[in-house]
C-alpha cells in the first residue's frame, strides 16, 4: 500500500531521557528528507540539547539571539530561527529553552499549551514542510505540553534498561492520558520501538525482558492506550472491549513483533532466536561525534532499513497490517 503523504507533525516523548530520542529524530529526519525528498523540519525542544550537539549546534544560551519565544510570543518568523545542517532537513536548535518555558508559563494554561501548534504547525505544516519532528524534553514542562498538542503522533523508542517500562508508564499516566482527556481522539502513539538491542533473547537478558513485556503484557498495552475508555494504565489493565494481540499489532512494528507461540518455540529450541532490530551499532555514536545523522555518516548502515520502516509508519499515520 502506498503512503498517503499526509503532512504530519510527530513527537518523540519520554519522561526520562536516554532512550535514543535524539538519534531517532535526526535519523528519521534524514530518511524522510534526504532519502525520500520530503520537506522536513526537525525541532529540538529539549533544553539539554543532545540533538543539537549531534548536529553541530553547541550554544544553549544567547539572550541576544532570536529564539523560539520570539516566534511563539513575538513577531519573529520561523525562518529567523531555522538552520540548515545540510542533511536533507531544516533544524531548530535548542536555544534559551529554559527562558522559553518561563515565558510560556506566564500565559494562561490552555493558551500557552497551544503556541507551538498555532505558530509552527498550523502556519507551516503542509505549506512549507511535509513533516515536522519534535525531540521533546525528558521531563514534563510547558514545552512538552506544547509538543504533544502540536504533534499528536508519537514514536516511542525504548532501550533495554530497567527504567524503560517505568518511564513508559510515567509517560502514559502523566502525559498521554491527560492530553487525551483534554483533546479526545487527538493523540496517537504510531509505534513503540525497541532500540539499541544487542543481547540474545533466548536467555533472561535485558533485551529479552523488554521485548517480552512489549509483546505479551496487558500492562504494556494499557500504557499505549492510556486515557481511553476501558483502560486503566495505573493498574495496567484493559477492558474486554480490547483484544491484546490487536493492540500490540497496531503499536509494535512487524520487525519487533514476537508472538506468544514464537516465544514458546524459541524457549523450546525449535527455532533460532531472532535478533530483532533496532540493533546496537557503533556507527550511531560515531555519527554523533562527527555531528551528522546516521543517514549522512553511514548511508549503507543495515539498521537504516528499519528506520525506513518507521518512516513508513509516519507516512501512513500508523502501522499498516
Amino acid at each position: 500500500m502506498a503512503a498517503d503523504h499526509t503532512p504530519r507533525a510527530v513527537c518523540l516523548p519520554m519522561l526520562k531521557g536516554g532512550f535514543g530520542k535524539s538519534t531517532f529524530a535526526s535519523t528519521l529526519g534524514g530518511i524522510l528528507g534526504d532519502f525520500r525528498d520530503h520537506d522536513v523540519l526537525v525541532v529540538d525542544l529539549d533544553p539539554a540539547g543532545h540533538l543539537s550537539t549531534g548536529l553541530g549546534y553547541y550554544t544553549r544560551e544567547n539572550e541576544s539571539a532570536t529564539d523560539l519565544s520570539d516566534v511563539l510570543l513575538g513577531d519573529a518568523t520561523l525562518d529567523a530561527i531555522v538552520k540548515n545542517p545540510g542533511h536533507g532537513f531544516n533544524f531548530v536548535p535548542s536555544l534559551n529553552l529554559d527562558d522559553v518555558t518561563d515565558e510560556l508559563s506566564k500565559d494562561s494554561v490552555l493558551a500557552s499549551d497551544l503556541k507551538v501548534k498555532q505558530e509552527l504547525v498550523d502556519k507551516h505544516l503542509g505549506e512549507q514542510y511535509d513533516y515536522m519532528l519534535f525531540d521533546v524534553p525528558g521531563t514534563r514542562n510547558k514545552l512538552t505540553n506544547n509538543a504533544v498538542v502540536a504533534a499528536p503522533n508519537a514514536i516511542l523508542p525504548l532501550m533495554p534498561a530497567p527504567e524503560a517500562l517505568n518511564g513508559l508508564r510515567e509517560t502514559a499516566t502523566r502525559l498521554v492520558a491527560p492530553i487525551r482527556a483534554q483533546l479526545p481522539g487527538e493523540f496517537e502513539i504510531l509505534a513503540t520501538v525497541p532500540n539499541d538491542l544487542s543481547a540474545r533473547i533466548d536467555h533472561q537478558t535485558k533485551d529479552r525482558k523488554l521485548l517480552e513485556a512489549m509483546n505479551t503484557q496487558e500492562s504494556f498495552a494499557s500504557y499505549l492506550l492510556a486515557g481511553r475508555d476501558g483502560v486503566d494504565a495505573q493498574q495496567g489493565t484493559l477492558s474486554d472491549d480490547y483484544d491484546l494481540e490487536t493492540v500490540l499489532d497496531n503499536h509494535i512494528p512487524p520487525f519487533a513483533r514476537i508472538r506468544p507461540d514464537e516465544w514458546n518455540a524459541i524457549d523450546a529450541g525449535e527455532i533460532d532466536p531472532p535478533k530483532p532490530p533496532i540493533r546496537h551499532t557503533g556507527a550511531i555514536g560515531d555519527a554523533y561525534e562527527n555531528r551528522q545523522p546516521l543517514t549522512a555518516y553511514d548511508p549503507e548502515n543495515p539498521q537504516l532499513e528499519y528506520f525506513g520502516q518507521i518512516a513508513d509508519i509516519i507516512e501512513h499515520g500508523g502501522i499498516v497490517q
